[in-house]
């Protein structure tokens, strides 16, 4: 069925379609709303023509995903870009989820704040695509996930209904966390219109340390024992064909290993120490906003091209990669492993091989990318398909958003 240009709203919110293609392909329409009731009424309207809709971000990974079966309509939200409100001295901040990443940090930096939230390419990435993939970087075990952050949130559901969940302050929380059970949905179960997030207050002290490893030292899970109890911002380790893409990871070893701490100088400067106690010396040192700067580097790794396998693990250190032997996919790896987050990128053909053979090694498939049908190595329980099916049906009884397939 194809999509009216404008789905309902004034003619000059219709965009070129062209622009919003999955793995190739483009919906029938786009339009981009530039008010919560605007984006209320082009729902509506999508319910009422039959069309399925997929809710679009700044397209970081979006572009990447294969098409649904029903992609009628793109719905460009990035005409909500308001931040809506900063409460500087109760660490809080309201916004649409439009804006990006990069101008929610800009705003923040000027009062010593950070959001604590990381994507690939922030400066396109929005703050309603980051909650809805629950996406987060190498520092994910010291900031928490997207749904550890958010306190409430507005959104709309398929058939229009604009509805809100939590408040925005911790002390307002309440009622049905709705808007947690969104973060990760991926634009399957509701739009995300605005969020309230909880804030940090920007580290004194920032380093990175860079350096290249041989395989035995990754796979070294003795050597490796210290490293945990130092609680590192960040231990990613890097296959040399993902690291040769960064010159400041670029070390001409098989693997990088980029090694960071945050927090008060006094302490971050002891566990540098120690980690030179335990590496030598590094061979890139870097501090403050180029810390920063390596830390997006790194999110931005976790978007190449081509097919990708996302992994989680209870292992944190870098040998857990040690399940995977010689193997050349490995050589663009990107392993956050003091969070246990690992990201494959390899042949399409060998996507179900591997998510098994790293089933058995303790790894859970969580996500895959332009690799098919994966076949888990344990099987959703019935139950749990059946919450979800209720979940969707609650929130989205017309099916309009295709992305949660049918």
């Amino acid at each position: 069925m194809s999509a009216p240009a404008s789905l309902g709203l004034d003619p000059t919110r219709a965009v070129d379609p062209a622009g919003y293609a999955m793995s190739g392909r483009a919906p029938h329409a786009a339009v981009r709303p530039e008010t919560r009731e605007e984006l209320a009424e082009a729902l509506r309207a999508a319910t009422r023509d039959g069309l399925g809709v997929v809710p679009w971000g700044g397209g970081v990974a979006l572009s990447r995903e294969p098409a649904p079966a029903r992609f009628d309509v793109a719905l460009d939200l990035r005409g909500l870009n308001r931040v809506v409100e900063y409460e500087s001295d109760d660490l809080t901040l309201t916004a649409e989820c439009g804006v990006t990443l990069e101008t929610l940090r800009a705003t923040l930096a000027a009062r010593g704040q950070e959001l604590p939230l990381e994507a690939a390419e922030a400066w396109g990435a929005t703050l309603g695509g980051v909650l809805g993939a629950n996406a987060s970087g190498a520092r994910r075990l010291a900031l928490g996930a997207p749904r550890d952050r958010v306190l409430g949130a507005r959104y709309a559901l398929g058939d229009g209904t604009l509805a809100r969940s939590g408040g925005k302050v911790v002390k307002n929380v309440a009622g049905y966390g709705i808007h947690r059970l969104l973060c990760g949905s991926r634009g399957g179960l509701a739009v995300i219109v605005e969020a309230s997030l909880k804030l940090l207050p920007a580290p004194a002290a920032r380093v990175a340390m860079v350096y290249g490893l041989e395989p035995a030292r990754v796979a070294d899970e003795a050597g490796w024992a210290r490293v945990p109890r130092l609680m590192p911002a960040a231990l990613t380790v890097i296959g040399h064909a993902a690291a040769d893409l960064n010159p400041v990871l670029a070390t001409r070893a098989p693997f990088t290993l980029v090694v960071g701490f945050e927090g008060e100088p006094p302490d971050v400067e002891h566990q540098c120490e120690l980690v030179h106690d335990l590496l030598g010396a590094a061979r890139v040192r870097v501090t403050g906003e180029s810390a920063v700067q390596l830390w997006q580097a790194l999110a931005d790794l976790e978007e190449l091209q081509g097919a990708r396998l996302t992994l989680t693990t209870s292992a944190n250190t870098p040998a857990a990669l040690a399940a995977l032997g010689d193997d050349p996919v490995l050589a663009r790896a990107v392993f956050h492993a003091a969070c246990g987050r690992l990201h494959l990128f390899p042949p399409a053909e060998r996507a179900q091989e591997l998510a098994g053979r790293l089933a058995a090694q303790g790894f859970a498939l969580i996500d895959a990318r332009g690799a098919g049908t994966i076949e888990p190595a344990i099987p959703p329980q019935l139950a749990v398909q059946a919450m979800r099916r209720q979940i969707r049906a609650a929130l989205d009884p017309a099916r309009r958003f295709a992305l949660a397939g049918d």
